[in-house]
């Protein structure tokens, strides 16, 4: 790698090539994991994204120990000329598609490195991979309140819910402090 690749910091390229090698291909973000490989994302990610978690919920588990959500609220319309009613653009399937449109996902993945950081900082004994429980992105326009519409598999409509695999956000977070792969 030459120095003026180093000097431009992480690109979303490197995010794709680390996020590609960590994911079985049947993973929903493969896809998404995949076309971030390519050359055209050779974008150093310094400046690129401004934004902040809206919140990180801390559920209680029926086993006794807390995890940790990291979430984003999301308020744009996703319907288009293919789907047949506006609730048809949230169905489960389609919010995949609608992420990777927006760039979510790397988003998230920077999000949630960020809260791996904050964790290994404040509790340096704890495992991410158990505490950090996944990714969960709320498009409020699909969310219809406690009678909304499920998917065949019980998920609702309006909800991207994402588990990254294990040893990801430590890799994220080596490769943020220099670790290029």
């Amino acid at each position: 790698m030459s120095l003026a690749k180093l000097s431009q910091g992480v690109l979303a390229s490197d995010i794709g090539k680390l996020l590609k090698s960590a994911l079985d291909a049947s993973d929903v973000l493969y896809t998404y994991a995949d076309s971030l490989c390519d050359s055209s994302f050779d974008i150093p990610l310094a400046g690129l994204l401004n934004g902040s978690i809206d919140a990180v919920l801390r559920i209680q588990t029926e086993e006794g120990a807390p995890r940790l959500f990291v979430t984003d609220y999301k308020t744009n319309r996703l319907d288009n000329d293919e789907v047949t009613s506006l609730m048809d653009a949230y169905a489960p399937k389609e919010l995949v598609s609608a992420m990777a449109h927006h760039h979510y996902p790397l988003q998230a993945l920077l999000y949630g490195t960020a809260i791996y950081r904050m964790l290994r900082w404040r509790q340096p004994t704890m495992n991410a991979d158990e505490v950090i429980a996944g990714i969960a992105y709320f498009f409020v326009r699909g969310m219809v309140g406690a009678d909304s519409l499920k998917d065949s598999d019980g998920m609702p409509y309006g909800v991207f819910q994402w588990k990254a695999p294990a040893g990801l956000w430590e890799k994220l977070s080596d490769l943020f402090a220099g670790d290029r792969p």
